[in-house]
């Protein structure tokens, strides 16, 4: 899943927010994810003989064959010995997604532990053991479904890419497994739980950041500062994600000036209001979201040319320059996710059978229409514009 910049902008923040509050934790433990961690640094520093199209390294061959750009390697499973990593990750099934109160490495080994899954099942689908393959294949769709610790933006995008890693393994095997598989494992998606709403994360994204540099706290404890110790203050929470860039200085004139314009009860209706705008998500309402954001650009720059709105206004078009472009981001992601859902399903029902006649009328969450082609010669549904492909729907090579 490809980030749009405004996106990565928005998870920097709030990965920092994470790590700068809880850069005092006490020694790591030694948990599965450290193990798989540590698996992965050791498969970076072992250069392949012979440099692939893919990568470089053994870590660059495991995304590979994660990924279903290669076949698995049996005899490169044993060696990592991919069987007792990854049945040492099963209880991170029955966990909570983390939060945001958790080290970064609980995020990042969350992923990792779906692609771990994933090998698994590809390597047991390549042994015709199909059934065992698909129960591992359905791993990171599962963990995509966990409770959240808090259900902050950064916990929905993960939750994101968790099941859009589990969508595309399945998604190799439609012109191989036999219509009974196919059908099976359409039969074990539907019994999945439905994932968490855009709208509930937006609201609930504040109260998950460590108490500090929550909003809500900001607006009270900025009100006995001069604007210096206020900027002081931010720079010291927010420094990194405000950038180095000559747009550091409007970023940080515009978050203190939405603190400032704001009281915890204005602030509350605000992630209210922006809440109910995406509740449900659907294409409509996300290019509604999107006008309103792009309006509140222009009402930004007046202002700061010449203050006139009332103080409530002001903050909502504050948070729109500020979140908007990344919420959007998040919210095509999201989307786009629910629409490979659909055609993973219509793909698998219908096997070799699914061809363009399938993609009528169907656009991706930008709008632009999809198509049936190749990508690096393998059969993939594709979205005009992007580098990426929408879905890769044809065997490994």
């Amino acid at each position: 899943m490809r980030l749009t910049p405004s996106l990565a902008a928005l998870l920097t923040f709030l990965s920092v927010a994470t790590t700068s509050s809880f850069a005092a934790d006490s020694a790591p433990k030694a948990t599965p994810f450290d193990q798989a961690q540590a698996l992965m640094d050791s498969l970076r520093a072992k250069e392949l003989p012979t440099p692939k199209p893919f990568g470089e390294n053994e870590q660059d061959l495991f995304e590979a064959m994660a990924g279903g750009v290669v076949p698995v390697d049996p005899a490169f499973c044993e060696r990592i010995k991919l069987i007792e990593i990854t049945d040492g990750l099963l209880p991170v099934l029955k966990q909570p997604i983390p939060g945001l109160s958790e080290p970064t490495s609980q995020l990042s080994g969350n992923i990792l532990a779906c692609r771990l899954f994933v090998l698994r099942g590809l390597l047991h689908c390549q042994q015709g053991k199909v059934a065992e393959g698909q129960a591992w294949l359905l791993k990171p769709r599962l963990m995509a479904r966990r409770p959240g610790a808090d259900q902050s933006l950064i916990q929905f995008l993960v939750a994101t890419a968790m099941d859009a890693i589990g969508q595309q393994a399945a998604a190799n095997y439609v012109e191989i497994w036999s219509e009974a598989d196919r059908l099976a494992f359409v039969k074990a998606t539907e019994s999945l739980a439905k994932m968490e709403g855009l709208s509930s994360a937006c609201r609930r994204d504040d109260g998950a950041l460590p108490a500090n540099t929550r909003i809500r706290t900001l607006i009270t404890t900025f009100k006995p500062l001069t604007p210096a110790q206020q900027q002081a203050q931010i720079e010291k929470l927010a420094g990194p994600w405000l950038g180095m860039d000559d747009e550091r200085k409007v970023r940080t004139r515009r978050y203190l000036a939405l603190i400032s314009s704001l009281t915890v009860e204005s602030w509350d209706a605000l992630l209210d209001g922006i809440s109910a705008e995406l509740a449900p998500l659907t294409t409509e309402k996300l290019k509604a979201f999107a006008a309103r954001n792009a309006a509140a650009v222009k009402l930004v720059e007046a202002e700061e040319a010449k203050p006139a709105a009332p103080a409530a206004q002001k903050a909502e078009a504050l948070y729109r320059v500020i979140m908007g472009p990344g919420i959007e981001g998040i919210a095509r992601s999201r989307l786009n996710l629910e629409l490979k859902d659909k055609l993973l399903v219509d793909a698998l029902r219908k096997g070799a059978a699914f061809d363009e006649g399938c993609l009528t009328n169907l656009t991706a969450a930008d709008g632009k229409p999809l198509t049936l082609g190749k990508h690096n010669g393998v059969k993939a549904i594709l979205a005009p514009g992007s580098d990426a492909p929408f879905l890769i729907i044809g065997p490994v090579k």
